[in-house]
């Protein structure tokens, strides 16, 4: 377990190093699955849109609150897709099924961030890595969990 303290957004860039060298060590034979927790305005959807950036996603990434799910095709780097989920609107992990979520676990070279994360708890594999928001008045704290690895 690990925690940062930023005063600044630019420092997510130190949060989003350490993530891919975790995920990077990870088998991907498998989608490697990154468990996103914390209140509304915490930072989740910008930690994404960095991570998207890190792996050169040129396209604008904004939470899928709406649509629930986006896709983003990687080229040339350790995984070949970026899947940014938004649970926070699902009623149960039910829903999140039927999107096909177990056929993306099962997808390699899959990098899959999921927001709001505690509402498809029962899905989650057991190796997710996960991370926690706090937003405070002039600082954020992220706490990344490595968990298991394969």
């Amino acid at each position: 377990m690990e925690t940062f303290t930023l005063a600044a957004v630019a420092e997510l860039s130190t949060v989003v190093a350490a993530l891919r060298a975790a995920a990077g060590k990870r088998n991907t034979n498998t989608a490697v699955v990154v468990a996103l927790h914390g209140d509304l305005g915490a930072g989740k959807t910008t930690f994404v849109q960095h991570v998207a950036k890190s792996y050169s996603v040129c396209e604008i990434v904004t939470s899928p609150t709406f649509v629930v799910m986006k896709q983003y095709e990687l080229e040339d780097q350790a995984f070949d897709q970026l899947i940014h989920i938004d649970a926070y609107r699902l009623d149960s992990d039910v829903e999140l099924s039927v999107l096909g979520f177990a056929e993306l676990l099962a997808t390699p070279r899959t990098l899959i961030c999921v927001e709001w994360a505690e509402k498809v708890s029962n899905l989650l594999p057991a190796d997710a890595v996960h991370l926690s928001f706090t937003a405070g008045a002039t600082t954020r704290v992220i706490t990344l969990d490595y968990g298991q690895e394969k």
